[in-house]
């Protein structure tokens, strides 16, 4: 083991000098207990980090005990509607969870994540409550709406170059047209918010096309590219 007698610390590897003090390393002393020596930790200390796969393990788990203890409450009462809902909750938490670690250090993609997982869960709770199409009359226009909002006022406060977020406002409109699917079925019973952001985006898109069409396709040949 090397020494330094002079910060009385344990260095790891073989150091001439002391990283702290640059003075001269040496064995440590016959004449030094090993007990004492065992105490201290060596320098430099390194720090153990969670991997982010081992991260990952560790929510999957945690998650997977949350739907187990559920799942028995489920069966317990029957069937009770409120159950399942929470056994949603669960699966989006975790869904949201792995996207925050996968898109991590993107905040316009997280937000992005974040508002698709929340129209899924809004969706599935309308439809558990006998789909009265509030999710769809509502909800899922002001999302839509907020995301456009938010979108734009980072990448102006941030800075980004157009074709660094430009891909998700067509991404965000591909979502908006989809609104029209509901409208169809005839399950939405209030279609004025859904026309009123499906009216946005395309006309935000027809911007995007006929001024920064270049931009768009730089962004979606580079996010598709194999």
């Amino acid at each position: 083991m090397i020494y330094c007698p002079k910060c009385d610390i344990v260095i790891r590897g073989q150091k001439i000098c002391c990283p702290l003090c640059r003075g001269k390393t040496a064995e440590v002393p016959k004449d030094k207990p090993v007990s004492e020596m065992a105490d201290k930790e060596a320098f430099p200390v390194i720090e153990r980090k969670i991997s982010s796969v081992t991260f990952i393990k560790i929510v999957t788990f945690l998650f997977l005990t949350l739907e187990i203890c559920f799942g028995v409450v489920y069966k317990m009462t029957d069937g009770a509607p409120w159950v399942g809902l929470v056994m949603l909750g669960i699966v989006m938490g975790w869904i949201d969870v792995l996207g925050a670690m996968y898109v991590r250090g993107n905040i316009i993609k997280l937000i992005t994540v974040e508002a698709y997982v929340a129209i899924g869960v809004n969706i599935f709770v309308d439809y558990m409550t006998n789909l009265h199409g509030w999710s769809f009359a509502w909800v899922i226009p002001a999302i839509l709406l907020g995301l456009l909002i938010v979108t734009i006022a980072i990448a102006t406060v941030t800075g980004l170059r157009y074709n660094e977020y430009i891909q998700y406002l067509a991404y965000n409109t591909v979502v908006a047209l989809l609104q029209l699917i509901p409208i169809r079925m005839e399950i939405n019973p209030l279609i004025l918010p859904a026309l009123i952001s499906i009216a946005i985006y395309l006309i935000l898109m027809a911007a995007v096309f006929v001024f920064r069409s270049r931009e768009l396709k730089t962004a979606l040949d580079r996010r598709f590219s194999v």
